[in-house]
């Protein structure tokens, strides 16, 4: 089985917006007083040191339902970028593309509802269950730093979390060419992990949405991180 990370997209004919920002503006003025969304708001937080630790938690998180507007000249699409973004929760997705990818294996996750103004149909935030730097095989992973356009590209290979932290601490921009996870994870057609920045989906899954014409995605084919099940 194949897996490709995706995102959304950032062409202006798509989006409708030139610089490649956020379609939507997040709007909490009204809940921020809330005691479910200050919850809400401390978890999914950068500076919550706790987080990947805390994973089950998620699932007793449940905030108002959040608001927004389109900006000027967005389009709308099935998945798109809000701001100001929740750290861990990057998108919203349409209704339609979240009853289409609960008929796959997908597993644990939490979905937090959005409402669009002047938009017909429900939007949500949603998180899976993430596979955290700790449960990685560091030492069959394959980390990189440099970049191929300067031709200064160095591969590492790293025995242990710690070491991955240490080399983390002395190249802050180092990035995985490869992530082992452990194989109960294969077969999943959606997979989250700490160490990349966009999710996987499975070939089976980008092919269904891309056949039912979901708008606003763009799969990353040629250069995805690459997955393997150890």
């Amino acid at each position: 089985m194949k897996y490709y990370q995706i995102f959304r997209s950032a062409e202006p004919k798509v989006i409708g917006i030139k610089d490649g920002t956020s379609q939507v503006e997040l709007i909490t003025k009204d809940i921020l007083s809330d005691k479910s969304f200050i919850d809400f708001d401390n978890h999914f937080n950068s500076h919550n040191k706790d987080f990947w630790q805390s994973q089950d938690k998620i699932q007793f998180l449940n905030p108002p339902t959040f608001t927004g507007v389109l900006r000027k000249k967005a389009k709308v699409t099935d998945i798109m970028q809000y701001g100001e973004m929740f750290a861990f929760l990057n998108y919203i997705y349409s209704e339609r593309y979240y009853n289409i990818i609960k008929a796959f294996k997908i597993g644990q996750h939490k979905a937090f509802g959005f409402v669009i103004e002047n938009v017909r149909h429900p939007y949500y935030l949603l998180y899976f269950e993430t596979v955290s730097l700790l449960e990685i095989s560091h030492e069959k992973s394959l980390i990189y730093t440099g970049n191929s356009v300067l031709n200064n590209v160095q591969f590492h290979k790293v025995a242990s979390y710690e070491a991955y932290v240490d080399l983390k601490k002395e190249f802050p921009l180092a990035r995985f060419k490869s992530i082992a996870i452990p194989e109960h994870y294969y077969g999943k057609d959606i997979i989250e992990t700490q160490a990349s920045g966009q999710p996987f989906y499975s070939e089976k899954l980008v092919d269904f949405l891309l056949d039912c014409k979901i708008t606003g995605l763009e799969v990353n084919y040629n250069n995805s991180v690459q997955l393997e099940f150890v």
